[in-house]
């Protein structure tokens, strides 16, 4: 069964403006957009100030401004407003491959087998809203079986989000006022003057007297939004994106026939990023089923990619999540984000092909652990400024692995094992240097044969005030037994206010 998603941006024009121009329109004052000098002077839009004051759409411009008398204007372009749409279109393919537009102020997404790659349908709404309040848009979205029922519920909804669970959006639209359906404003008029209030009194009626009165186009609507009739989507299809489809002689079922044609379709698509000089970051692979269900499965890499056998190996790794039912009649290969592949200090090229291979070896290995189901972040370890050795690792993600780490002062060698948290140990003798001879751990006596050092290292003084003044003196020691280890006091043994004195074992050689 179909799950389309509908997305109705209320002050789309508003907030365009006030992206676009954030000087000239505040967010804080009341702000209308209205109809070309040449056509009568009436609102298309307003922002949410200005529709806490009482303004709407269709109001003439001249009784807005005598309302608000502070109120901001700007002259309608169409030709820009759609062309940021359909940008805003473009964009959401990361949710699916098949969104479509719904002008002027509306967004259609088929998301049909995808809410899983998201942790569910009320998680993949509420993601959605989160990005889109990051781009500075308010939205009303609505999850349904049928475009027309997702639309009517979106735009009956200021500012919210409901899943319709399938087969029963009659259910929830019975109570919408007729008005919310894509019909003429004389119509809906004419319908509440009959006391047709909702939705389910229309649909309960005979159908013949509503055809003969009110024409076929309100019954189309009604059947469209009640999942008796379906509109197909006018899909956006982007003239850079690379999609390849491929119509089956027979239907296939199993995972080596799936393997075979993700095999036919990859090399392809990664010869036509190669001539455009780009990398796929997000791969998406449609399967459509006989009884017209659509599995799909979404792979991303770590970095722009057109490596065939490393793609080949991420959407072979997830065909078990392919659920074939009675047989995938076609398919869809959809490089639906991709990034130019530049040579530079972030990424060097390699001409030796040995070199080639160790460095593609941890982004392929990053890309599996990514993929992977319920895999949330991956992230290495990596060096950074600190004053103690503990300290010395951050985590960061495997992208800002290619940029050089920040230089350290590190000027003695390091242990090869260093410990979470240094053990206290008890030095029983010192040499007339300072270096410990002998010390006791966990019962046991060492007697030490030779030491180097001492390494000191001083707190960060900035951070907090424990670590003002306090100073760590390092030993490289190694034991009549052969252990080396790396042996550290607080404090310079004369002070007190630059540590007690312990002494600790930190890491083995």
């Amino acid at each position: 069964m179909r799950r389309i998603l509908a997305l109705w941006l209320p002050f789309w024009r508003t907030e365009r403006l006030q992206l676009c121009q954030s000087d000239h329109y505040p967010s804080d004052r009341p702000l209308v957009v209205h109809a070309p000098e040449h056509n009568r002077q009436t609102l298309t839009a307003v922002n949410p100030v200005a529709l806490a004051a009482g303004l709407r759409p269709g109001q003439p411009l001249a009784q807005a401004r005598s309302l608000v008398p502070d109120l901001l204007c700007a002259e309608q372009d169409t030709d820009a407003d759609d062309a940021a749409l359909l940008n805003l279109c473009s964009w959401l393919l990361w949710l699916s491959p098949l969104p479509a537009l719904d002008v002027p102020d509306g967004l259609y997404s088929d998301t049909t087998g995808c809410a899983h790659l998201y942790g569910g349908e009320e998680a993949m709404l509420s993601l959605v809203r989160t990005r889109l309040s990051e781009k500075g848009h308010v939205c009303s979205l609505a999850l349904s079986d049928t475009a027309a029922a997702s639309r009517v519920l979106a735009r009956s909804r200021l500012d919210r989000a409901c899943v319709i669970p399938p087969g029963q959006q009659k259910q929830a639209l019975d109570q919408l006022p007729c008005s919310a359906l894509p019909i003429a404003p004389e119509t809906a008029s004419h319908l509440n003057r009959l006391g047709l209030t909702t939705i389910g009194a229309l649909a309960a009626l005979p159908r013949a007297p509503l055809a003969k009165r009110f024409g076929a186009e309100l019954l189309t609507c009604l059947d469209e939004a009640l999942g008796r009739q379906a509109r197909p989507l006018n899909v956006v299809q982007l003239r850079d994106r690379i999609s390849l489809s491929r119509s089956l002689v027979e239907p296939i079922a199993t995972a080596e026939a799936i393997a075979t044609v993700i095999e036919a379709l990859v090399p392809e698509a990664c010869a036509s990023l190669s001539r455009r000089g780009e990398g796929a970051r997000q791969i998406d692979f449609l399967c459509v089923r006989v009884d017209s269900t659509v599995q799909a499965i979404q792979v991303g890499t770590s970095d722009p990619s057109s490596d065939t056998p490393r793609i080949l190996r991420l959407l072979k790794d997830q065909i078990s999540r392919i659920e074939p039912g009675f047989g995938i009649e076609a398919v869809t290969l959809t490089i639906s984000a991709s990034e130019p592949m530049e040579a530079g200090p972030d990424r060097p090229v390699l001409s030796d092909p040995e070199d080639c291979q160790a460095d593609t070896l941890p982004a392929s290995l990053i890309d599996r652990l990514i993929n992977r189901p319920g895999v949330t972040f991956v992230y290495q370890l990596a060096p950074r400024f600190a004053a103690w050795p503990e300290d010395a690792q951050s985590r960061v993600s495997p992208n800002d692995m290619a940029k050089p780490p920040l230089a350290s002062q590190m000027l003695w060698a390091r242990p090869n094992i260093l410990f979470d948290l240094p053990v206290r140990v008890q030095v029983t003798a010192l040499l007339p240097d300072g270096a410990p001879r002998q010390f006791v751990l966990k019962r046991q006596t060492h007697r030490i044969a030779a030491a180097d050092g001492p390494e000191r290292l001083l707190g960060e003084w900035w951070h907090t005030a424990e670590r003002y003044g306090a100073i760590r003196d390092y030993w490289q020691v190694e034991t009549t037994t052969g252990l080396r280890l790396w042996l550290y006091r607080k404090g310079d043994g004369a002070h007190d206010w630059s540590g007690s004195g312990a002494w600790f074992l930190q890491g083995i050689f």
